[in-house]
């Protein structure tokens, strides 16, 4: 739910940190806070009941407290995303940091965007699980791959026990998480139920459906556009008067494109109509890239199209009881 920018009589700039909170209530005059409930609680409960928006960054989860008592308050917050705050204080010329400093920009940044900043809602406790365990696999999987490389240096003949026993050990912890990950979908009938509509659209297999799952849980709820931008494979246009470049894919949540990528290719190389897709792309010649860029573009919007089309239709496919 929003607040109408009209109805904000005040803005709250919360600059958090691990051990501290700097709050700026649009005045120079800042406050330093201890980063616990019950500080951040005496410090805001004066705001309680009052037309008041607090603006915080996203720190990692060291926010994630401040979070929890402005809920606890009733008081409209918005977790900003720090590239865009950056570029909005680089926009005014500015170069000056510290925490101070940061407090009072994002207090500013919340008055002047405060009717298009979207407020902030908990994540569901399952959601929030899964994201972790999706998070520490993609952590996981990345070490493995270095330390697969490192085993393939020439200088690495002496330590390639050590390396071989670690190996193993990320296999043991990967395949725990693989399975963790799985129970967990299992137990919910939303995400069950997302997931299976995932595993219906090809080249989606285990590993893909449960990121797609924890990077864009908005899957369902969006346009083929917003999706496809959200992915990271929204061709974006490069033009200048009459000069005009090839459109380029850019953006996105960083986590996707790479697992895309390979859903692409295992879906060219079956026998279902995204193969078929992008044979004419390479038949009307296309560059290999721009197809598989195409493919995977597809890959999501059909992923999207699928979950939204299931939505609906939940409690009869998965009775509540189930």
């Amino acid at each position: 739910m929003r607040t109408e920018s009209a109805e904000i009589q005040s803005i709250l700039g919360l600059d958090v940190s691990r051990d501290t909170v700097i709050l700026c209530d649009g005045r120079r005059h800042t406050v330093t806070i201890a980063n616990d409930a019950d500080s951040l609680r005496a410090a805001l409960l004066p705001y309680q009941g009052t037309a008041t928006l607090a603006v915080c960054e996203a720190t990692g989860g060291h926010e994630d407290t401040l979070l929890g008592v402005l809920l606890e308050l009733a008081i409209p917050a918005h977790r900003a995303d720090p590239a865009k705050v950056k570029a909005y204080i680089k926009s005014f010329g500015k170069r000056a940091k510290n925490d101070p400093i940061d407090a009072r920009w994002l207090s500013r940044y919340g008055r002047d965007r405060a009717a298009t900043l979207p407020r902030w809602q908990p994540v569901d406790l399952t959601q929030q699980k899964l994201e972790l365990l999706v998070a520490r696999r993609l952590d996981l999987v990345a070490m493995r791959v270095q330390e697969q490389n490192r085993l393939k240096a020439p200088r690495s003949r002496l330590i390639a026990d050590n390396i071989r026993d670690h190996l193993a050990e990320l296999e043991r912890h990967i395949e725990a998480l693989n399975a963790e990950i799985g129970a967990l979908i299992g137990e919910s009938r939303d995400l069950a139920l997302r997931a299976e509509q995932l595993r219906s659209v090809p080249g989606v297999g285990p590993v893909l459906a449960p990121l797609l799952l924890a990077v864009i849980p908005e899957l369902g709820t969006l346009n083929r556009r917003q999706v496809a931008s959200l992915a990271g494979v929204a061709p974006h246009p490069k033009d200048s008067g009459k000069a005009s470049w090839h459109r380029s894919t850019t953006g996105g949540r960083r986590q996707i494109r790479p697992a895309l990528f390979i859903a692409a290719l295992a879906a060219c190389r079956g026998d279902n109509p995204l193969a078929v897709a992008y044979k004419a792309l390479l038949k009307a010649a296309k560059p290999k890239r721009v197809a598989l860029t195409a493919i995977m573009r597809k890959i999501i919007t059909i992923a999207n199209a699928r979950v939204r089309d299931a939505l609906p239709h939940q409690n009869e496919i998965m009775p509540i009881n189930a």
